[in-house]
């Protein structure tokens, strides 16, 4: 018989009970995870547990995709890797597996510029105890933590060009997207149309010009997340 956990749901409701609780984990992991790490672990502590999430990041997306083969509702045009976050999932455990700050400084961007505005509105249906749900928190709420902590436990904290670094290789990564969309008649990063749930993509417009309002945007929340590093480092002197 098949699980709650394998069965669809759609219980899930943008700022209902289950979204407010996984923003609020995510934002206690952020606080709590860097706080105890300083405190009470050893460096070879603190990398393996850098490492763990990284892990996790990447088996849920591996895991996901098992599920849906093994359900027989896999399709290529949706649930191919091809979003930031989910690329990121993969490949964090190759790049940063001993932490990098060349890596790091462009996925500190590319995950909290990107996957908080995942967090606050979520493309999702699925709610507990769907695997997509878990997936999902476990993915983006994850890749929030991972970059919260690197930084703050590893003291990899980027620069003002770091900001264009990030949103240079964007760029790259969005070009490459849009010729995989084209092959698979998909729309990965939504370059080719808005999602089906509500989202703020719905007040930027028509495609394709609500893409040049994101771009705008994006290299704005650059700058807004940037903002407490350079807090930071003004306090540390530097």
């Amino acid at each position: 018989m098949e699980t709650a956990f394998f069965r669809h749901n759609e219980d899930f409701t943008l700022f209902g009970q289950q979204h407010l609780v996984m923003m609020g984990l995510t934002l206690l992991c952020c606080i709590s995870l860097p706080y105890a790490s300083k405190r009470y672990l050893s460096e070879q502590q603190q990398l393996g547990l850098a490492r763990g999430i990284k892990l996790v990041l990447a088996f849920w997306v591996l895991f996901w995709i098992a599920a849906r083969i093994a359900q027989g509702y896999f399709n290529p045009a949706t649930d191919l890797p091809f979003d930031l976050c989910n690329m990121m999932s993969l490949v964090l455990p190759f790049l940063m597996w001993r932490p990098s700050y060349r890596a790091h400084e462009i996925f500190y961007f590319w995950i909290l510029a990107g996957t908080i505005q995942a967090i606050l509105t979520p493309h999702l249906y699925e709610g507990f105890p769907n695997f997509t749900f878990f997936k999902y928190w476990f993915v983006h709420g994850g890749l929030v933590i991972y970059a919260v902590y690197v930084t703050s436990v590893f003291r990899l904290y980027p620069t003002r060009r770091s900001i264009w670094r990030a949103f240079g290789y964007l760029q790259v990564y969005a070009a490459f997207v849009l010729v995989m969309n084209l092959l698979l008649d998909a729309n990965y990063m939504y370059l080719l149309g808005k999602p089906p749930t509500a989202s703020p993509l719905d007040f930027l417009g028509p495609w394709p010009w609500y893409l040049l309002v994101v771009e705008a945007l994006a290299l704005a929340m650059c700058v807004l997340v940037y903002l407490p590093v350079a807090a930071s480092q003004e306090r540390r002197g530097g």
